[in-house]
């Protein structure tokens, strides 16, 4: 009996050796599932996966999804799972299923047993050490880097009404505006994925200070409206035949401006643009003004690090993050702070390694309504996550989701004129009323792949395109990204179907 059990184990360790140790076929395999905490099964966002001696890894995305290409690795490759304050738990490609689900046990331990000097530091002294040694953790460097940026953006007009006023412009009338008003879609999702390489310069003299080398752009479009298009069209002859002595203003109560004409080159016609390209300048510079948030600047979305008097903080304990012994705090508002959320410092540096974080409970951030004009911010949260590399801490992702609430209740005058030596001429007049309450929701992810310091001279030489290509979806499809690294689209994005337009 003995002997019969002995050779059925032996077996039974012989297959599983078999086919773990057996490589992946060449066929596609792709392991998608999600990660969560053993004890509260909660997702765990933003993890890093990662295949160990492989150039290759991802982040799950803010429910805690991933899908990682595991193609033509053997099932003895290794997959590890890593994130901030959790143990980091690996296994071989063949041991997890095309729907894993990934439990991760937290880590901390206590400081007061591990610590030297007894007792560990106040928790509001170690945040206030972040800023004090903000500029020596975080040097600006001359860098390139392969990156992957999702653009989101949800618009949903709660109220949508224009109120005809009068019209002295030909072909806009009472009639026009009517059907402006029914076509003008109520609710519209979009999103932009993008993977490309940035450059970015330590230089600041430099004018040009981020470039952009896309690999692939794919877009959500909208499908296009012909009554929106003529009357997008109408617009832009009336502004582009204003005589030299002429000129176009919007006027609302005591507040006007004037609509600069555009020159005849700054805006590529359609009939002379592809409509499969965009030009990269106005890209690149919106990628610059998201990186803004990763610099910790901004005192009002970083208010805990700079307003510490507005916070309770609380250290928890430590972990380990690549070796480096890191601080565990989490921090909740006074009544005049807007935050909570969870950090994780450096416990030789003071440097922020990350950071999770959102409003409050009953938290907003401004909040003004004056003159009929309503602006909200009602909705925040980010995350981001530095790494450590040659002494010097540099991204490695972040994400930000912001929610306003806009709204309008004015009367409006759009009017063209000549300029007279007293008072100046009308020549046309469109008045209207606006009654609009818009919900908008906006999202930026931002994961660096890979990156290195460059010199400044092959900054210089790197030479941006004029255009880049956007293939254009429907909806989400993975097959355009098949062998790419991205960020897990949420099952939102996934699900999402544009409607077909009714005319």
């Amino acid at each position: 009996m003995k002997r019969k059990h002995f050779l059925s184990t032996f077996l039974f360790l012989v297959l599983v050796f078999t086919s773990v140790a057996q490589p992946v076929n060449n066929q596609k395999r792709e392991i998608h599932g999600s990660v969560v905490d053993s004890a509260t099964h909660a997702p765990l966002l933003y993890t890093s996966i990662y295949v160990a001696n492989h150039n290759k890894g991802v982040i799950s995305n803010e429910n805690g999804l991933f899908s990682l290409d595991v193609s033509g690795m053997s099932n003895t490759d290794t997959i590890c799972f890593h994130y901030i304050g959790y143990k980091t738990i690996c296994f071989p490609v063949g041991l997890l299923d095309t729907n894993a689900v990934i439990y991760l046990p937290e880590d901390i331990y206590d400081l007061n047993e591990t610590l030297v000097f007894g007792n560990a530091p106040d928790a509001r002294w170690i945040v206030k050490k972040v800023t004090e040694n903000k500029e020596m953790n975080y040097q600006p460097a001359t860098r390139v880097g392969q990156t992957f940026i999702r653009y989101r953006n949800i618009t949903d007009f709660k109220t949508f009404r224009l109120i005809y006023k009068g019209s002295t412009i030909p072909d806009l009338g009472e009639e026009e505006l009517k059907l402006l008003e029914d076509k003008i879609p109520k609710y519209t999702t979009s999103y932009t994925d993008f993977l490309g390489k940035i450059y970015r310069t330590k230089n600041k003299e430099d004018s040009v200070r981020l470039k952009v080398d896309p690999v692939r752009t794919v877009e959500l479009k909208e499908k296009e409206i012909d009554e929106l298009r003529q009357f997008e069209t109408l617009f832009e002859t009336l502004v582009s035949e204003t005589g030299e002595d002429e000129y176009w203003k919007v006027k609302t109560g005591v507040l006007s401006e004037k609509i600069d004409k555009p020159e005849p080159d700054t805006v590529p016609r359609k009939d002379t643009l592809n409509e499969n390209k965009r030009k990269l300048e106005y890209f690149s510079k919106g990628i610059e003004g998201r990186l803004s948030y990763s610099g910790l600047d901004d005192r009002n979305r970083w208010e805990f690090l700079y307003q510490t008097g507005r916070y309770e903080y609380s250290l928890l304990g430590g972990t380990t993050v690549n070796g480096e012994d890191v601080y565990i705090i989490d921090f909740t508002p006074k009544n005049s702070g807007l935050y909570l959320g969870r950090l994780y410092i450096s416990v030789e540096t003071y440097a922020l390694i990350r950071a999770d974080y959102e409003y409050a409970a009953g938290k907003i951030g401004r909040d003004i309504h004056l003159l009929g004009i309503g602006y909200t911010e009602n909705q925040f949260d980010g995350s981001i996550s530095f790494e450590k590399k040659n002494g010097n801490y540099v991204l490695k992702y972040f994400s930000t989701r912001t929610g306003t609430t806009g709204s309008i209740n004015r009367d409006v005058e759009i009017s063209k004129k000549r300029s007279r030596a007293l008072f100046d001429k009308e020549l046309m007049d469109f008045d209207i009323g606006l009654e609009i309450v818009v919900e908008m929701e906006n999202s930026a992810e931002y994961l660096v792949l890979d990156d290195r310091e460059i010199s400044e001279t092959e900054y210089r030489n790197f030479t941006q395109p004029e255009f880049m290509d956007i293939i254009y979806v429907d909806q989400f499809d993975d097959n355009l990204w098949n062998g790419y690294s991205i960020i897990e689209p949420t099952r939102r994005m996934k699900e999402y179907k544009k409607q077909a337009v009714e005319y």
